[in-house]
């Protein structure tokens, strides 16, 4: 499997190429430790990884390693499973700092698995680079206050951007609307960020929450929380749920008899496979667009865009769709290739320190770290949609936050 875009080989031959001798070439290999959920409830999020993988370090290697200052490094990589939950984690993690002693950690995929490799990169005093959870949810300890990180970068949207966002959404929502909304917001690191941020912004604008309070993941049965929402005459219902709470949830909203005039769900609604497995119940669900190809951006290390890394994906996995962690981890390999390159060597504080200093153009837009390392990327609305063809399909339907994402499809209210 290779990716076919334009321009990849003869990129990865002009970082490899070096007059340094071939036994020099032998003395630098970097470790890489990739910490995403490849089994459990958040395996969607990991599903892209070693395809990505083996498609972005593969051809570098092969031409004979990325160039470090006046060396060739070969990168070795492996994928430690976090299982979805943050306990996973930080096992996965520590085997890779602790037993495999590598040299840097990249992680992905909600703060279940964000967090605590980031905590204990802080610990060993590992370099990471982390993605794919919400800033606030990664940023903000059990205390309520920011933590302060030396090792750890991060980069993906803010929580403030994505309440800007959802709020132009409901307000963009054809017709009236009586302003009661319904939360669905669980007792996790999303769901208590979220709700604390949320229930403010939209109290400000006069609308009338419905919360049934924070919820543990796995809830079986939501009809005390729908039934709740149908007293209140819940117009609208927002939350933040893993694949199988949504569906769990959708299919009893369903048999109630529940059906509010949107839906803006984020998390599971931001993967393919999950919204297929919902069949009927997912079309026109609302969320944050987190990454589509109609976000601007190139990679530096393979010169392609997101609609040529989805067309490579896609073409090379007959059946399957994308979805967003195929982009945030080909950013993520970029960052930490960029770094390498400008801090010329591969002695930790230099890394750290161009890590730091990263101001990069990749398939998630630009990336730049501030002084609470952390960059905010930009974002969208996102419907699922059928197209003409009856797939299910995900369109960016609002841009207001950031026009420089391009619009679609037009915004439906759901199923009507």
């Amino acid at each position: 499997m290779r990716l076919t875009v334009t321009g990849v080989a003869a990129a990865a031959a002009m970082l490899a190429a070096s007059a340094v001798p071939a036994a020099a070439q032998d003395e630098c290999v970097i470790k890489v430790g990739r910490v995403v959920p490849i089994t459990g409830p958040l395996l969607d999020m990991g599903r892209e990884t070693p395809w990505l993988d083996e498609n972005k370090v593969d051809p570098i290697n092969e031409a004979g390693g990325l160039q470090v200052g006046d060396q060739k490094c070969k990168i070795e990589y492996t994928i430690y499973d976090s299982k979805g939950t943050a306990a996973g984690a930080g096992e996965a993690a520590q085997r890779a700092i602790l037993d495999d002693k590598v040299d840097v950690v990249m992680a992905q995929g909600t703060p279940d698995t964000t967090n605590p490799p980031s905590d204990l990169c802080e610990r060993y005093e590992v370099p990471c680079i982390t993605s794919d959870t919400p800033i606030e949810a990664w940023l903000y300890g059990p205390d309520g206050k920011p933590k302060e990180y030396k090792y750890t970068h991060h980069f993906f949207f803010s929580v403030p951007d994505l309440v800007k966002n959802h709020i132009g959404m409901i307000k963009a929502l054809p017709g009236d609307f009586n302003g009661r909304i319904g939360y669905l917001y669980p007792n996790d690191p999303d769901g208590v960020v979220f709700a604390s941020l949320f229930d403010p912004a939209y109290k400000g604008e006069g609308w009338s929450p419905v919360d049934p309070g924070r919820f543990e993941q796995g809830l079986p049965d939501f009809s005390a929380i729908i039934n709740q929402f149908k007293r209140n005459r819940v117009e609208v219902v927002t939350g933040v749920l893993a694949p199988p709470d949504l569906q769990n949830y959708l299919q009893q909203a369903a048999q109630a008899g529940f059906k509010p005039k949107m839906y803006i769900i984020d998390k599971g609604t931001g993967y393919p496979e999950p919204m297929r497995a919902l069949g009927d119940f997912g079309i026109d669900i609302l969320s944050v667009n987190f990454w589509s190809p109609a976000f601007p951006g190139t990679s530096k290390y393979g010169d392609y865009d997101g609609a040529a890394l989805v067309e490579a994906y896609e073409s090379q996995n007959p059946g399957k769709m994308y979805s967003p962690p195929l982009a945030w981890s080909d950013a993520s390999w970029d960052v930490l290739f960029d770094a390498l390159q400008r801090a010329g060597t591969t002695d930790r504080d230099a890394l750290l320190k161009a890590i730091h200093e990263t101001d990069l153009d990749t398939v998630v837009g630009n990336i730049k770290f501030n002084d609470q390392n952390f960059g905010v990327s930009p974002l969208g609305g996102a419907q699922w949609q059928k197209d003409e063809d009856g797939n299910l399909v995900k369109q960016n339907v609002f841009n207001e936050v950031y026009p420089e994402v391009k619009i679609t499809g037009e915004m439906k209210l759901y199923q009507q």
